[in-house]
């Protein structure tokens, strides 16, 4: 997270890091159903992404999901509850 961001952004707590777009999106989902506000961070690899075109069939894309401190508890529920 950039300084900037740290400074002003309201979506501070790092709730997930998910790994590939299967599992992002599986927990995107989950929280946009349960009415969270998050913002997400991608680190792409550079090992793993050679340019536009990657011969690996694995997704390495790292997501940081983030939300604000009001909703870390929901967010945790929504995840990983019921």
């Amino acid at each position: 997270m950039s300084l900037f961001q740290l400074l002003f952004s309201r979506h501070k707590s790092l709730i997930y890091t998910a790994f590939g777009s299967q599992d992002y999106f599986r927990v995107i989902y989950r929280l946009e159903a349960a009415g969270v506000s998050f913002r997400t961070r991608t680190h792409l690899d550079p090992r793993h992404h050679t340019g536009s075109f990657s011969f690996s069939t694995r997704d390495f894309t790292q997501y940081d999901i983030y939300v604000t401190k009001a909703d870390v508890y929901k967010a945790q529920m929504a995840i990983h509850g019921n």
